[in-house]
């Protein structure tokens, strides 16, 4: 694995849409994530399409994305956030020269994981599953925007970090619109699922992971493949959910199982299913996760900080994890190696 450089003042960042730009209704508040950057020191180029009330060709996101990934002069690539179709880019990137370019930092959730995991898997750079860049102003001092930034900036072989899962969640978004330099409202209990965690030890592997509405479709692929990695032995997966219904959530994971995708891991991280707080539909989760995965005698432990229900674990594609279950709380910890 690559471990990009570790950011400094002055370093030169790239800021542009990997799948949906961001509305101008949004800029107030994407002007205030841009501001989080800056005081950090950060030299930004900020790319064109970012904001537009327009959708990007698929063409244009993969033009600015050979771009930048490949031009050495950027020590980071940021989306403002996720969006749908991300997967329709991944083709048209010219994997062979990014390959040979200098790793780069990529942090997000969403349809960004379309690429980290793609990025992770195919070229061997770590990259980052953690809040958007359009949630970090306002929140610089939630402790995973902390490590997300202390891991930035202090990145090389070695580093290691602790998270443990929080108390307590946002049930919605902010409106961002209206309130542009809001903060999380961590407002709802946390309730951890847990299936198959008989012998209580550490669990330890390779961290992969992303948002299932995608991962389900490119595992297997060249754009996903544990043989990538070296044909990771131990794997610790974590998947989230953001749009799809019971039954295609089921489907997924078990489309993901039938794949091998679980065959190496040595536990799952799951986080909270966004469309179940979307449709108020909340208890489905639990179920689906025993009747997929009481037969693999994996641990798995569910309503994590991942994804599109807040806060959100800063998580390292390609790290060397350690998961301990203590407490009720999840304990996890990461080391770039």
């Amino acid at each position: 694995m690559k471990i990009p450089t570790k950011l400094k003042e002055g370093c030169k960042i790239a800021v542009c849409t990997f799948s949906s730009p961001v509305p101008l209704s949004f800029e107030k508040r994407f002007n205030e994530c841009i501001k989080t950057l800056k005081s950090k020191g950060l030299n930004l180029d900020i790319d064109e399409n970012v904001l537009s009330d327009t959708a990007i060709s698929k063409q244009c996101i993969a033009n600015s994305l050979n771009k930048y990934l490949s031009d050495d002069k950027y020590d980071a690539v940021i989306p403002p956030w996720g969006g749908d179709f991300a997967l329709e880019v991944l083709p048209l990137l010219n994997w062979d020269v990014i390959a040979k370019s200098k790793p780069k930092w990529i942090f997000g959730f969403s349809d960004i994981s379309t690429l980290t995991t793609a990025i992770t898997s195919r070229v061997g750079w770590y990259t980052i599953h953690s809040a958007n860049l359009m949630q970090i102003a306002g929140n610089e001092n939630c402790n995973y925007v902390k490590l997300l930034f202390d891991l930035l900036f202090n990145a090389a072989e070695g580093y290691s970090f602790e998270q443990k899962s929080s108390s307590f969640h946002e049930f919605d978004y902010p409106d961002y619109k209206s309130k542009p330099l809001s903060s999380y409202s961590l407002d709802t209990l946390s309730e951890l699922i847990i299936i198959n965690n008989h012998e209580q030890t550490p669990l330890k592997g390779s961290l992969i992971g992303g948002c299932i509405d995608t991962l389900q479709l490119t595992m297997g692929s060249e754009f996903l493949s544990f043989e990538n990695m070296g044909g990771s032995k131990n794997i610790i997966a974590y998947l989230e959910n953001a749009e799809l219904s019971p039954t295609q959530y089921k489907r997924a994971l078990l489309s993901l199982k039938i794949k091998g995708f679980f065959s190496n891991c040595r536990c799952i991280l799951v986080g909270r299913n966004k469309f179940e707080y979307s449709n108020n539909s909340l208890g489905n989760e639990e179920i689906i996760l025993k009747e997929v995965f009481a037969d693999l005698k994996i641990p798995v432990f569910g309503n994590l900080d991942i994804g599109h229900v807040s806060p959100n674990f800063t998580l390292v594609n390609g790290a060397a994890a350690q998961v301990n279950f203590v407490k009720n709380k999840i304990i996890l910890n990461q080391e770039l190696i």
